[in-house]
């Protein structure tokens, strides 16, 4: 399978007008892709006015069919005309699962979660849903060693987030090298107890010792889901 995130960056205050677009438009004629949503997150954190989409294919033919189908379809172009003029950009990448099945419960070669799957938090029981987006930037040709230093230093260590992972994934086309890492919390509090609990571990902090020869810079970014419940089917309820 193959992740695409796309990173659209709107024009100064018309982030609440391009979500008003996606209910217009509604979702029946956008449903080839639509069914392989992760969700759609806004950030709070980082660059201002950011939506963050993440979908999940088999593979690039499948995104490339899905995708690309969707701009021949007559009734989408009002929809195209009114929500374009709203981005100051759009970029998108295509990512792979991490090598380590500790990493990617839900995302893997073997299978995915799709929509039609339970969801991984009902927005009902968790009302401040808050998720992470780490990218860590490793020096070329050192992905391997991050994977193996991270399998045996940094997962065990990693326990407080075991139960909040979404998934690791790298990059395979756009900038190498890079690794995505999405964890949601119950609020910036519940995030703040859980990544002191792995800092505090003696193995995080060999860890990071022993990998830091092989990165080369590491961002983070906190999203909320769309206001929108079909635009985010992994936070839901049932």
């Amino acid at each position: 399978m193959i992740l695409e995130h796309r990173a659209y960056t709107m024009k100064p205050g018309l982030l609440e007008r391009f979500y008003e677009t996606q209910v217009e438009r509604g979702f029946d004629a956008v449903r080839p892709v639509i069914d392989r949503v992760i969700g759609y997150f806004s950030t709070v954190s980082g660059p201002a006015d950011q939506v963050i989409h993440l979908y999940a294919f088999d593979s690039l033919d499948d995104w490339q069919t899905r995708l690309h189908g969707l701009y021949g379809v007559p009734e989408l172009e009002p929809y195209f005309l009114n929500v374009r003029p709203l981005m100051l950009a759009q970029e998108n990448r295509i990512l792979l699962p991490a090598p380590l099945p500790e990493l990617t419960p839900y995302f893997s070669a073997e299978g995915y979660w799709t929509p039609d799957d339970p969801p991984l938090a009902d927005p009902l029981t968790i009302r401040n849903i808050l998720v992470e987006e780490q990218i860590v930037q490793v020096n070329p040709g050192m992905l391997g060693k991050y994977w193996e230093l991270l399998e045996y230093h940094g997962v065990p260590a990693m326990t407080p987030l075991k139960t909040n992972i979404i998934g690791s994934f790298f990059m395979m086309v756009g900038s190498l090298h890079q690794v995505y890492h999405y964890w949601f919390f119950d609020g910036f509090d519940d995030r703040t107890r859980r990544h002191n609990a792995v800092r505090a571990n003696p193995k995080w902090v060999r860890y990071q010792d022993e990998v830091r020869p092989y990165l080369a810079g590491q961002e983070t970014k906190l999203m909320v889901p769309a206001p929108v419940p079909e635009m985010v089917p992994l936070f839901r309820h049932d």
